[in-house]
Parts: C-alpha cells; structure tokens; sequence
C-alpha cells in the first residue's frame, strides 16, 4: 500500500515554494526604520535573507546615476556605483530600462550545475537608476516563477527604500544646514547679498520704528533716495562685473559717511537709500542738516573710481523728504523720496531735489498719462501731422515729417512733450514707434495712389526702439505691408542712439541702408556730438536743432554754431536740414550759408494727412 501522506506532486512544491517566499518577503516589507543607521540595517537583513533563501553567492545594489552620491559614504558596503556602459552589453541595457529581468551566464558547460546572474533593474519614476544582482543563482532555480518575482518584488522593496532614504537624508541636511546657516539665513533674509547694506525689507522695518519714534519724541528725520549718474553707462559698456565692483566701492564711501543711528540701503540695481532718523526738533535745521548730507554724498559718490589704469567717473542725484509731515505715512516715505529724486535727475543730474506737494501731482499726472497712453493706440486715439520740408534755395518741396499726437479721449489734446519723455522710459515706446510707422507709410503710399507727389517721408525713431532686437525686422515687416518704397523712407534717429550702442547701431543702420533706406542724424548738436563715430555713420543727412536756429540772426554764438556744422557737414558729404525755422531773416541766412533744407512755421505748421495733400497740390501748382 502506498503511503499517500509522503507522497508530494510539483504543484505541491511549487505552492511550498511560493509560500516560503512570500513569507520572507512579507518579513522584509514590514521592517520599519528611521534614519541611516537603520536604513544600513534593513539592506543589511536583506541582502542575508535573500541569500540564504535563494541559496545564491551575494546580492549587490549597483547604481547608475549619482543621484545617491552625497549620501554614498552613509550607505552599506552592497551598495555602490557602477557605470552602466561598461557593467553590461547592449542587449542588458535594452532589457533593464524595458523593466525586464536580466540572465547573465557564467557557465554553461552542464545546464543542471550551471550558474547564473539574475539582473532586476531599480527605477526613480521612469528612469533607470541602478540594478540589483543576485549572483551564483543555480539556472534551474532562475526558471522558476515564483523565484524571478520574488527578485523583482526585492528590487522594488529597494527601490522604494532608497527614495525614501534619499528623502530622509534630504530632509536630514536641510535641517542641519539650517541649524548651522541661521545668521546666513538671516543676512539673506535682511541684507544686500552684493553689498552687505541693509535691504528693502530691513528699511522698511527701520523706517516703521523711527517714523514713530520720531511722533512720540517730537523730532525730524529724512529720508534719501540715492540714483547713480551715468552708470547704466558703464555697466553697459565695461560688463555687470565691473559695475558691481563700483556698487560696492560706493556701498563702502557712503559707510564711511554714516552716523551712528543712520541706515543705509541698497534697493537693487543703482538705488541707495538713507535714512537719517533724528536729525532736530526744528525742520529748518532738519532740512539744512539733510541737504548738506546729500551733498556730501553726492562729492563723495562723483570721486574717480579706478579700473584697469583709468578713471571712471558717475554722480549720483538724490531725492530727500522729511518725515513726519501733515497727512503723511511711513508707506509714503520711499514714494515721496523716489518722486523727488526723479526731479531731482531732470534738474541736471548731480542735484538735491526736497520733495513737496506739487511734485506729487506732477508725478500723479505722469501716471494719468501712462495709464492712459497704454490704450491708446487701442482706442484709436493717436493721429499723425505732417510738416513740409523745403530746399532752402529755391523752396521746392523735398519732403515731409511725421509728428505723432494724442487726443486723450477723443477731447483733451495731449502735447508730445508730456507723453513722448513717459512712453521713452518704458517699452510703450516701442508699440507707438511702430504704429506711427506704419501709419505714415500707409498715408505716403496713399497719398501717391491720389497722384500727391512727395518725394520722402521722415520718421522719427527713438532710441529704446532703435535698440530693440526686432527693429530692422519691424521695419521690413511695415514696408512689405504698406507697399512703402524703401528708398523714400528716412528715418530720423538721435546722436544717443549711436553713442550707446555704435556698433550695433551703425550695423542696423547698414542693413536698411542695403535696401535703400537713409538715415538723419536729429537733433544734432544738443548731445554728445562725436565725430569719431559721425564719420562711421551710414547716415545721409543732419538735422540742425531748432534752439541754435531761434537765435538768429540777434545771436552771434547760434550763428557761429550754425556756420561751423554747415561746413563740417559740406567736408563730410551731410545734407542739412535746419529745423525751427520761423522768420525770412533766419531763412536768408541759410540761404548766405548754403544749407540744404529747412522746415518750420515760416513754410508751414504740421498739417493733417488731409491738408498736407492740399499743401503739396498748392505749392506744386
């Protein structure tokens, strides 16, 4: 008879063999640990576990990315970093990254004894981050089911273990770094990291406790805000390196200076700002004691700084208030000091300006206009004028200048000296340049269709828009839509264009100077004239500004002027065109000096698109 109790089918060890296994791995899984030294521990369990389980040589954890490597000298001896090109062929890395396991072979002289590496890849997300080996697996063991997902279930357990490693080690540093970096945490959090001045935050503080300090003790204080002169000028042209280097020689000069109670801070960029907390009880001897400050701040600040051998030079204009004042806040402060600086910077540059009242709704209107100017063109508020330009000797018409203007509303009209300055200092600049452009050449060309014949149109550029990186395509793109002949186009560009940038301007220039495009040199005189790059300017002509012409002919000095840029321009092949012309004595005395063109209310005031035709008919006969 035979005994059924001993007698065992595969499927029975099959099932003996799968519970084992799951029993070992339900061990592995529940082992809880917090920090590295138990981490070490439960890789350390692991590793023994699975090698006496699996009756296999050893397991390595080999990694592939360094993801770990802060963290490498904390991890157990089975864990290390392995180059994944040179660990394994080309057909293993197919199979890994695909999320297969991987047999590698090493000896295959009798398949029973025969023995293999069993290769189960570890993954962060998506990507392949390492492999774990368990090697010396005998190679009928591998074939089993059971035995391959119990390897891949230990490498997922890893794989999750070392994330959860890597955070805890993450988290374990930051904690550390912080504990350590407080005072740094602190300097981030309240000074300047370039020059080590208090910060906006810090200022802000201050100026909340001396505001009311200053309430409860019956005192003046000020506040000053510092803007460097001509620094974008050098920071422009010599790199950000240096200008940093001279933002914290004037962090130092201006520590040298510094009362006991003052704070000084750096804003960003070229803005310093002061606070001088308790300066009298009387506010005449306050601001007398304020301004004498500021101007010693400004001569220390104006003092050369040395680089490479030369001397660099900048200025610095500053904006002062007093505080505290009638219906005045601490969040007013740095508004009224900035409002004031901003005069300050219009006076000349190098100036104390105090702030009052009527700045404030000067610099409350100023931003009526921006607001407002920013839509505009939406609201179809802006329109051109044109003014005739004439040959000064015969009085021919040789062309006409587009003039911007602005009708806030469709009522009030807006002069171009009050919008133009605001739309400069900020990119609106840029959208109106171009709308003007293609407003005008949409007129010229129409005005041909109609048999107008004008022989140029002149447009005006400013610089922000000259330096724009898309310019010479926003020109091109204008052309080609308004069917405008490119070799009627001027445009009418200032000397600080090309002081700025010269060689960039002068290759911009080039480009549409290719296609037939010239170019005027406006303003001319009232700038930095530089001959150097007059002489390397692919421009046409000069525009003579209007404040040398009104003098003539009662002074002689405008008239000097006159004649000298006549024959200066004469040597170096300019035309010229004197702008402002509003008498026939200033015109005769062209004439004597054989300018080339004039324009003004002696001719004719700018005129509508509408009259101009009528003009242009009139004159033409």
């Amino acid at each position: 008879m035979i005994n059924k109790c001993n007698m065992t089918t595969l499927r029975d060890e099959l099932v003996a063999d799968a519970t084992h296994l799951d029993h070992v791995l339900l061990q592995l899984s529940v082992i809880d640990w917090c920090g590295h030294d138990e981490f070490i521990f439960f890789v350390d369990n692991l590793v023994n576990e699975t090698q006496k389980t699996l009756n296999i040589a050893d397991v390595k954890i080999h990694l592939f990315t360094d993801i770990f490597a802060g963290v490498m000298p904390l991890l157990p001896r089975y864990i290390s970093i392995l180059d994944l090109d040179t660990g394994f062929s080309i057909e293993d890395v197919a199979q890994l990254k695909s999320g297969l396991i991987v047999f590698q072979h090493t000896d295959i002289s009798d398949y029973k004894s025969s023995v293999v590496n069993l290769v189960s890849p570890l993954f962060k997300g998506e990507k392949l981050i390492g492999a774990i080996n368990f090697n010396g697996m005998q190679a009928r063991d591998s074939t089993s089911v059971f035995i391959s997902s119990f390897c891949q279930s230990i490498a997922n357990l890893v794989q999750r273990n070392l994330r959860l490693m890597d955070n805890e080690l993450q988290c374990a540093l930051s904690v550390e770094t912080a504990s350590k970096s407080q005072q740094q945490f602190h300097s981030l959090a309240f000074f300047d990291a370039l020059t080590g001045l208090a910060n906006r935050r810090l200022l802000n503080q201050k100026i909340d406790m001396h505001y009311e300090a200053a309430i409860n003790n019956q005192v003046i204080g000020a506040l000053l805000f510092i803007d460097l002169d001509y620094f974008k000028a050098i920071n422009d042209s010599l790199g950000h390196a240096v200008g940093d280097e001279i933002l914290v020689e004037v962090a130092q000069r201006l520590r040298e200076i510094q009362g006991d109670q003052d704070l000084i801070s750096r804003l960003g960029g070229d803005e310093f700002v002061i606070l001088l907390p308790d300066l009298s009880e009387n506010p005449m001897h306050a601001e007398q004691h304020a301004n004498l400050f500021a101007e010693q701040l400004i001569e220390r600040i104006s003092q050369p700084y040395l680089y490479k051998g030369q001397a660099l030079y900048i200025g610095a204009s500053i904006g002062v208030t007093l505080f505290p004042s009638k219906d005045q806040e601490t969040a007013d402060l740095l508004k009224q000091a900035d409002t004031a600086m901003y005069q300050a910077k219009s006076n000349g540059r190098k100036k104390v300006t105090f702030f009052d009242v009527k700045m404030q709704r000067k610099a409350d209107k100023r931003l009526h206009i921006y607001n407002c100017l920013k839509s505009a063109i939406a609201k179809n508020e802006l329109f051109l004028h044109y003014q005739p330009q004439h040959m000064v000797q015969s009085g021919e018409i040789i062309g006409v200048e587009a003039l911007v203007r602005w009708h806030l509303g469709g009522k009030q009209q807006i002069s171009p000296a009050e919008f133009i300055p605001i739309a400069e200092e900020t990119d609106l600049i840029i959208e109106i340049g171009i709308w003007v452009l293609q407003a005008a050449c949409r007129q010229f060309v129409e005005w041909q269709l109609q048999g107008v014949n004008v022989p140029q149109l002149s447009v005006n550029v400013s610089t922000r828009q000259f330096h724009d990186h898309n310019f010479v395509d926003s020109v091109l793109m204008v052309l080609d839509e308004t069917g405008m002949d490119p070799m009627q186009l001027n445009l009418e560009i200032t000397e600080s264009v090309v002081i700025e940038h010269a060689e960039d301007a002068i290759r911009k220039m080039t480009d549409l100077k290719n296609i037939g495009v010239s170019f005027a040199v406006d303003d001319f005189g009232v700038g930095y004239s530089s001959l150097s790059y007059l002489k390397r300017l692919p421009a046409n002509e000069l525009k003579i500004d209007r404040s040398f012409i009104q003098g003539i002919p009662y002074n002689v000095s405008d008239m000097a002027i006159v004649e000298a840029v006549l024959a200066m321009a004469k040597h170096m092949g300019f035309n010229v065109t004197a702008e402002g012309v509003e008498s026939r004595q200033q015109l005769e005395f062209l004439q004597r000096q054989q300018c080339s063109f004039y324009q003004g209310f002696y001719a004719s005031k700018p005129l509508t698109g509408e009259n101009l035709a009528l003009y242009v008919r009139r004159q033409q006969g």
